[in-house]
């Protein structure tokens, strides 16, 4: 092989070295300084961190961080001057930054341990295994670049031709370690079946575990979700009809006024079951009426006035495509089985109340795919549903909100008590200067095209009865509902009346309304 000139390579030495010198100094003046610089970001994990000896651990690996970035400085400047010593403390440097690396990791490990094992919650969410690993990887994923530095500088420090511009000696060498190792990898080493299976083994598990979904997480392909086309009603099958309350005959009572009973007329307490009863039995009930042929006559649901349906911000004549959130928690894809069939029943009623096309299968996506869509073109809404906690990160936090404030709409569904806290959790890191509030019974929400005069229908009460929300800038951003409507959309409906089913759905198309209108509204300069 050739060799570099002799400036280029001890400035290739030298580079690495410096860098891996600067990057150590960092880190320990970060853990040296703020004195345990996790317990900045997370001050609720300080007194824990205390008990379990953190504190004196973080100054352990500070020192070890310093003096592995004094130990790298050293051998970038060792690195232009002659002698086997120069070249000792070239090679010892790439050595000091492996320890750092690996007291980094033993740092992060460890601190990963202790929030484990007293279920510490991290960025106001509770964590579990899943969310303990996304934490402790986007924390060790940094260290990988100093060393992949350091292996490739090492390598090249055992080379004959560097040995040579260290030792003065210009007399042909025998190939040496690095010149091994560098041929080996080009030429497959003297058992070329053995080093291809070794190296094409480690490339394809390198790709499958790490660089493929890191392409597909964080950049992926570009992706679209096109809201279809045309010309529609608001009020599409929202004929309403008014049930008058049936009024009881009152009782006549035949008396003996010469009897000795006496005849007092109560006071009915304000609070008391009576009047309560009375209060509903004379409520006038509203209702959409889907069947009249004036509700089929008066087009389809949309936007703009006209008879074909779909919206003239939409692009396109693509089906509606119902996606879920996969967080990786219990219960994420509940429903989505050929069995139950949750997401397509529902968009089979959507096909049949507005006529159109409809996606055949369910679909799914991380919250960092959210990322890969185009702004303008990013799903309206998005489906979350669980029966326990929500594995997220800081880093996904981050994403649902970008998404949540640039016009897209998240219908949330509590499976059980569990995944309400988790949700209400969420819900406070990812909004934490706004509350999350009761939806009231004559919001647009509950208005167009179905009328829900009491609101969301009351269901399975996993959290309570009453739809929940949080807006922003006048729009709903999240939509809870935590009585379970997954289960009433379900083949069989879970045991649910028919009402109450049909009710669920329609109360779906409400809210794909809702967000796919606000949504087109909000972004329609990035389809121009």
């Amino acid at each position: 092989m050739k060799s570099s000139p002799p400036f280029l390579a001890r400035l290739a030495l030298a580079s690495p070295l410096a860098a891996l010198a600067v990057m150590a100094a960092i880190f320990a003046w970060r853990l040296w300084v703020t004195a345990e610089w996790i317990l900045l970001r997370y001050p609720n994990v300080a007194g824990v961190f205390a008990s379990e000896g953190m504190n004196g651990f973080c100054t352990l690996v500070a020192i070890v961080a310093a003096v592995g970035g004094a130990v790298a400085g050293c051998g970038a400047v060792a690195a232009f001057l002659p002698g086997r010593i120069s070249l000792r403390l070239v090679r010892l440097g790439f050595v000091a930054a492996y320890i750092v690396v690996a007291a980094y990791c033993l740092l992060v490990l460890r601190a990963i341990g202790v929030i484990g094992q007293h279920r510490l919650a991290i960025d106001d969410l509770p964590q579990d295994g899943v969310t303990l690993f996304k934490l402790g990887w986007s924390l060790c994923a940094p260290a990988f670049l100093p060393l992949v530095m350091a292996m490739i500088g090492h390598v090249l420090s055992w080379r004959a031709s560097t040995i040579a511009l260290f030792t003065g000696v210009r007399a042909s060498l025998p190939p040496a370690a690095g010149d091994r190792i560098l041929e080996n990898i080009r030429t497959s080493g003297r058992d070329p079946l053995f080093r291809k299976s070794w190296m094409g083994s480690f490339v394809g598990h390198l790709m499958c575990i790490v660089i493929i979904p890191w392409l597909i997480g964080y950049i992926g392909c570009t992706e679209r979700y096109r809201v279809p086309h045309g010309s529609g009603e608001e009020a599409v099958a929202a004929i309403v009809k008014v049930t008058k309350p049936v009024k009881k005959k009152k009782r006549r009572y035949m008396l003996n006024v010469n009897s000795a009973i006496i005849l007092a007329k109560p006071d009915l307490d304000k609070d008391s079951d009576v009047e309560k009863v009375v209060e509903q039995a004379s409520e006038v009930t509203y209702a959409a009426d889907t069947g009249t042929a004036q509700a089929r006559a008066s087009g389809k649901l949309g936007k703009g006035g006209g008879k074909t349906g779909g919206w003239p911000d939409g692009v396109g004549d693509d089906p509606v495509r119902f996606i879920r959130i996969k967080h990786g928690g219990p219960g994420w894809d509940d429903g989505m089985d050929e069995a139950s069939r949750a997401d397509v029943n529902f968009l089979e009623e959507l096909k049949k109340v507005t006529g159109f096309k409809i996606a055949r299968s369910p679909e799914s996506r991380t919250i960092a795919q959210l990322r890969n869509f185009d702004k303008g073109f990013a799903p309206p809404f998005l489906y979350l549903t669980g029966a326990g906690s929500i594995p997220v990160n800081a880093n996904d936090v981050r994403i649902l909100r970008d998404y949540l404030l640039g016009g897209g709409m998240l219908f949330a569904d509590a499976g059980s008590p569990q995944f309400h806290q988790s949700f209400r959790g969420l819900m406070a890191a990812v909004f934490p200067d706004r509350q999350i509030v009761t939806i009231a019974d004559d919001d647009p929400l509950f208005q167009i095209p179905f009328i829900f005069p009491n609101g969301a229908p009351p269901l399975w009460h996993h959290g309570g009865s009453r739809a929940l929300g949080i807006k922003h800038q006048d729009r709903w951003a999240v939509f809870y509902h935590p009585g379970d409507i997954n289960d009433a959309w379900k083949t069989g409906h879970s045991g649910m009346s028919r009402d109450l089913a049909d009710a669920s759905y329609r109360l779906g198309v409400n809210i794909l309304y809702y967000s796919f209108t606000n949504y087109l509204d909000l972004t329609r300069k990035h389809r121009k």
